[in-house]
């Protein structure tokens, strides 16, 4: 029997065997750190999700009501405060800003102090990959804000926000939205059904 191919049939399995083993690990680890982030939350609805490494800056001013849910490598600076509404789900490197250097400081360019001004999102929003909110703006009920924008002012209710700079591309179909509404029609995780009593 060739002993080259027998090495090699070894090594592969244990290649197997030990990347299935670090990935448990990894993946009980960063379960256990969602855990820990949130029973840190000032509220944590029923049904939020957290996927992957997310990293929360004082997790004490962020409010995540039911069905939330955070993609992988998001960031959420809660030091003016956060509060994310029920069935909003986020994609990945999301960053969320609630404070920001004072550059009307003593220091050029800023100095240690900073303004603090709260993030409010709203019910039923849907936010994709590579979104940046900076401080003090609302993103209102149904709102749909697309890959890659950068939102710098507040966003009214069922709006369809993308690009630079952030502009209304166009509004959801209302009456469509309120059906939906209604009837507690929620996507839970990748969009699936939620079970609509544990929505309640």
């Amino acid at each position: 029997m060739d002993t080259s191919y027998v090495n090699q049939k070894i090594k592969y399995k244990l290649a197997k065997l030990l990347s299935k083993t670090i990935y448990w690990a990894n993946s009980t680890v960063i379960n256990e750190k969602h855990l820990w982030l949130k029973n840190q939350l000032k509220h944590c609805g029923k049904g939020v999700h957290f996927h992957g490494n997310i990293k929360i800056i004082r997790p004490e001013n962020v409010v995540l009501e039911d069905n939330v849910i955070i993609g992988e490598n998001s960031y959420l600076d809660g030091r003016g405060g956060i509060n994310i509404g029920q069935n909003t789900h986020i994609s990945r490197n999301f960053v969320i800003h609630s404070s920001s250097h004072d550059y009307h400081s003593s220091r050029l360019p800023y100095d240690d102090t900073y303004v603090f001004k709260p993030i409010i999102i709203g019910r039923n929003v849907w936010i994709c990959t590579n979104v940046i909110l900076i401080p003090g703006i609302t993103i209102e009920d149904g709102a749909i804000i697309g890959a890659g924008t950068t939102v710098t002012k507040s966003i009214p209710k069922l709006a369809i926000v993308g690009n630079q700079p952030t502009r209304i591309i166009k509004f959801r179909d209302c009456e469509h939205y309120q059906n939906l509404d209604s009837q507690k029609s929620y996507g839970g995780i990748s969009g699936k059904e939620l079970n609509k009593k544990s929505s309640n």
